[in-house]
């Protein structure tokens, strides 16, 4: 049985306004599960249906087999959701925040602190433990609502935008809390709008443009569908400036070095990026806006 399995699914609002059009994949077990789109894609509609927050106009979603829509509380036991507008009270500590949540899912206060130093020890944040949130950096910030998430010991984690606004040292640090949660053997699927983020992380993703999915697959299938190759990039001669050609066969290739070389500048190759197999698929870059 797949953790999450959806099949045809829609949502139109009330209004007219359709945001998901007859949607279907599927999410393994212990995989990191990435949805990609532009804003107003439909990629948080079709996170906040899976996690029982909206329902849906048509087509079926169900986690861990239980329908999103019929059986929500079955689906809330087993999963937690870190939404995007998610923040920590910046005058409590790091500890209560974690200790609180646990007693708010039910646990004595005893099973709470024991719950909290291990969820706090796991993702190095116990040294940390009785600062204020105001005096941690966004990325140990990050963490600690990561914890919180997972007071309740979670089968499937959503992450709505886990580190939108980190600098690269806190991006890198949720990245690796993320891969310890997937080793442990708990499912997550992610929302992102870093392409850098997206090929690190994913095992599989699922492109969304305008409602609809336009690719399901591992990232390196995503820039062979869409045929991104080989970027080659020639340096001038004098340093100033450069020229970067995308070849299409090998013959190309060597004839660009050949010129190159003959004219003295300076060749380098880049491997292809997910961004650029994403503006392939959707025909622009993720940040353009769409209607």
């Amino acid at each position: 049985m797949e953790v999450v399995e959806v099949a045809g699914l829609g949502k139109t609002y009330p209004g007219g306004t359709e945001a998901l059009r007859s949607v279907s994949f599927s999410v393994h077990r212990g995989e990191v599960f990435c949805l990609l789109g532009r804003n107003g894609a439909g990629k948080t509609t079709l996170l906040r249906i899976l996690a029982t927050q909206l329902r849906p106009t048509g087509g079926q979603a169900t986690v861990f087999g239980l329908d999103v829509a019929r059986e929500p509380k079955g689906v809330r036991s087993r999963i937690s959701v870190l939404p995007q507008e998610a923040r920590p009270l910046m005058m409590l500590s790091a500890y209560d925040h974690v200790r609180l949540m646990c007693m708010i899912r039910g646990m004595s206060r005893a099973d709470a602190a024991r719950r909290s130093q291990e969820l706090m020890e796991q993702f190095e944040l116990w040294d940390h433990r009785d600062k204020l949130c105001a005096d941690l950096s966004g990325g140990l910030r990050q963490r600690v609502l990561l914890c919180m998430a997972l007071s309740s010991n979670p089968e499937l984690l959503f992450l709505d935008e886990p580190t939108i606004g980190l600098d690269p040292v806190g991006r890198r640090q949720v990245w690796a809390a993320v891969r310890r949660l997937t080793k442990s053997g708990v499912t997550v699927l992610l929302t992102t709008h870093y392409m850098d983020e997206a090929e690190r992380l994913s095992d599989r993703l699922a492109i969304i443009d305008k409602g609809q999915l336009a690719f399901l697959g591992t990232v390196e299938e995503a820039k062979a569908v869409t045929g991104a190759g080989m970027r080659v990039v020639i340096e001038a001669s004098n340093g100033n400036g450069r020229e970067v050609l995308s070849p299409k066969s090998n013959e190309e290739i060597l004839a660009i070095v050949q010129r190159s070389i003959r004219e003295g500048r300076r060749v380098t190759f880049q491997p292809p990026t997910l961004e650029d197999a994403f503006i392939r698929i959707v025909g622009g870059s993720i940040e353009n806006e769409t209607a």
